[in-house]
Parts: structure tokens; sequence; C-alpha cells
């Protein structure tokens, strides 16, 4: 299987118009493969890193976590 890129245009009837000649192609089926950019409907609202959700990881014991106490005695 091939591929080739062109350009083409969706009209107001959904019908697809090619803008470049396609020459020297073999008849018969094809696969169409649409990539088209989707206009946003709502404009998206910038938000701050402050409202992000939060894990609450609770007190540890001794107030402070080393990276001892996370990994082995060998550090990694």
């Amino acid at each position: 299987m091939e591929a080739i890129k062109i350009r083409a245009r969706i009209g107001p009837d959904a019908k697809l118009e090619l803008l470049e000649p396609l020459y020297e192609l073999p008849r018969g089926d094809v696969e169409v493969i649409l990539l088209f950019a989707r206009k946003p409907t709502q404009p998206m609202k910038q938000t701050s890193p402050m409202s992000w959700p939060v894990l609450n990881g609770g007190r540890y014991l001794g107030g402070a976590l080393r990276r001892s106490e996370i990994y082995s005695d060998d550090g990694r």
C-alpha cells in the first residue's frame, strides 16, 4: 500500500473537492483519511497551578522524610 498527500476542500454539500489533479494513479478502490483542524467551540480558560488538585499525604513521623527512608540504604 502506498500513500500520497494532496489538498482538498469539503464543500457545503459535504462533497470532497480535490484541489490538485491526480496523475498516474491506478484505478480501483482507495482508503481516504481526512485531517482537519477543528475550531474550538469555547475558548480554553487558563487555570492557575494553585487550583490544581492536591494529594494530602498527611504527616510523616519525625516531621521530615529523608531520601534513605524513601529508598534503601544505598540511596537508589
